[in-house]
């Protein structure tokens, strides 16, 4: 390998790590709207199911086996479907499906390009610019993807960073439960990989 390849594969390793940062990021965001699309269903679901049961529940039996007068009942009743109706518009606005959908497109697109990398930096004797440069140009062609907003972006690293040195922490010590190395991590107060 000739030394004219080293900074092209300083190059690569440097896209190598943003691709993983923002791999991780985008599955994070990911699993956080896909975690409330689930949330907001099931809630969806249990208050149609409670809606639907209260309809066939008569004012009679229902203050014999209850003490509950029909006039409370009709509250906790409307109450129960303005909740509901509530709901669904917020999902209707808010549409965590289709934007978990989305991030997980942007972690294929980074999986992608790290399989590139990876593919290259095995050629690496073989390494030209143009290689790199087709590279960069498919890593930075994100016009599809959901951008990542500036109040996000630190907590998302933070967290990148955090699963970095957790990963390596369970590479050492693989039978150790991740709670315990968390709280090792925490006491023995072990910052993260810097990053240039």
């Amino acid at each position: 390998m000739s030394n004219s390849s080293h900074p092209l594969l300083d190059q690569l390793k440097t896209m190598s790590r943003r691709a993983n940062q923002m791999a991780t990021m985008h599955s994070k965001l990911r699993d956080d709207y896909a975690g409330w699309n689930s949330a907001t269903n099931i809630f969806l679901l249990i208050f149609s199911a409670c809606l639907l049961s209260i309809a066939f529940i008569s004012d009679d039996f229902l203050q014999r086996t209850t003490n509950i007068s029909p006039d409370t009942f009709k509250w906790i009743n409307g109450i129960t479907a303005t909740a509901n109706f509530s709901v669904s518009l917020v999902l209707l606005a808010w549409q965590p499906a289709e934007k978990a959908a989305a991030h997980a497109q942007a972690v294929n697109h980074y999986a992608k390009i790290r399989y590139e990398i990876k593919r290259l930096e095995a050629k690496s004797n073989q390494l030209t610019e143009d290689d790199v440069t087709t590279l960069e140009e498919s890593y930075f062609n994100t016009r599809d993807l959901p951008g990542i907003s500036e109040k996000q972006f630190l907590p998302l690293k933070q967290w990148h960073l955090l699963k970095v040195s957790l990963s390596k922490e369970l590479d050492a010590n693989p039978y150790l439960p991740l709670w315990f190395l968390r709280l090792k991590m925490l006491k023995s107060n072990k910052k993260p990989p810097t990053q240039p």
